[in-house]
């Protein structure tokens, strides 16, 4: 079997494996905040560009638009797995949702960061990309879960005297093994949100916990969208299946980073946002010299096989036709763009959630 395929089918296994949160009464639209929603994803993208600017000397940070698709996937996956008459509380009680937000992105980052350094001791070359690199090996609870985190505790000293740094308690727990990047802790987080005196470090941490304990949060590595385009991005040309130039990748990389405030398309298949974002890439490079149609079905033939399935290349449109709705209009100012080099706000210390109504 080619080794494109070998890898693609793996994301794909691993993207069946993932909890599915399944709400037969109630739509994911009915469940989250769309406003709130997508402002909290934009405060995402403005916290890590900032900390991605930090950290320019970092050849693989964890400060990337992985983390932020992961941290909203967490974020998600939550929401969709409460009791509805709990997950209400989050449609209501702003301080509420900036206080999970925040928790999520902790976990989000902590998340992007283990990946990262399961992809380096599980391949030779390592490298940083748009996409950035990605194992789709168990993720261990135990070094996420906050109760347990002790068992990072030998690593994180090393780093200490390595760079003669001490680190307070909560700060240890957020400390690299692998690179000299810091998580920033709970505390750091709020003070850049400019939080209400209401949320606490000690709220934060008690999230997480209530977090990491729900039956939403990953036992594995979380397949986005990006692993699929990093796939193809990576691997080199084998017969007649799609292989992307780095323009298009990157092309490609905008496409999902601008949907990802799209609440109606929470519970679509990352595999689905993938082809359709690459669809659309391609398209564009091609300038319109091949038809849509075609590309569509030769990117996912190229993704979930030769038979691929009529449905999936219905839903693959559907979602194409949202991309582009929401590409026309993004602007320079409000979508998140690529990450490197950043674009989004400046002024990163704004609330999650401004006080003012909507």
């Amino acid at each position: 079997m080619a080794a494109k395929r070998r890898l693609v089918e793996e994301l794909l296994r691993g993207e069946n494996n993932q909890i599915s949160i399944q709400i037969s009464e109630v739509s994911s639209e009915a469940r989250l905040h769309s406003i709130w929603r997508e402002k909290v994803i934009r405060w995402y993208f403005s916290v890590v560009t900032a900390l991605d600017r930090q950290h320019q000397s970092v050849d693989d940070s964890p400060f990337n638009r992985t983390s932020v698709h992961i941290t909203t996937a967490l974020l998600d996956n939550y929401l969709l797995a409460l009791p509805s008459e709990l997950s209400l509380r989050y449609k209501h009680d702003r301080a509420a949702y900036q206080l999970l937000a925040t928790t999520c992105l902790l976990l989000g980052m902590r998340l992007t960061q283990h990946d990262q350094q399961r992809s380096h001791q599980g391949t030779p070359e390592s490298g940083r990309n748009s996409g950035d690199n990605h194992s789709t090996g168990q993720l261990k609870r135990a070094k996420t879960h906050w109760d347990h985190m002790d068992q990072a505790d030998h690593q994180e000293r090393e780093v200490e005297a390595e760079h003669g740094t001490t680190f307070r308690p909560s700060e240890r727990h957020n400390a690299v093994s692998t690179t000299v990047v810091i998580i920033p802790t709970a505390a750091t987080l709020l003070q850049m949100s400019a939080a209400p005196k209401t949320i606490s470090e000690s709220k934060v941490l008690a999230m997480v916990r209530e977090v990491t304990g729900s039956r939403a949060f990953p036992r594995s590595h979380i397949i986005t969208a990006l692993d699929y385009i990093r796939s193809l991005s990576s691997s080199p040309q084998e017969d007649n299946d799609i292989t992307l130039s780095s323009e298009n990748a990157e092309e490609a990389y905008r496409f999902v980073d601008i949907s990802l405030t799209d609440v109606t398309l929470v519970g679509c298949r990352s595999s689905v946002v993938a082809s359709a974002a690459i669809t659309l890439a391609l398209f564009r490079s091609h300038h319109g010299r091949r038809d849509v149609t075609s590309l569509r079905r030769d990117v996912c033939a190229t993704i979930f096989g030769e038979d691929v399935d009529p449905a999936i290349l219905v839903a693959a449109r559907k979602v194409e036709a949202k991309m582009f709705a929401a590409a026309q209009q993004a602007t320079h100012v409000h979508a998140p763009r690529q990450m490197n080099p950043p674009i989004m706000h400046p002024h990163f210390t704004a609330h999650l959630i401004p006080l003012e109504d909507d």
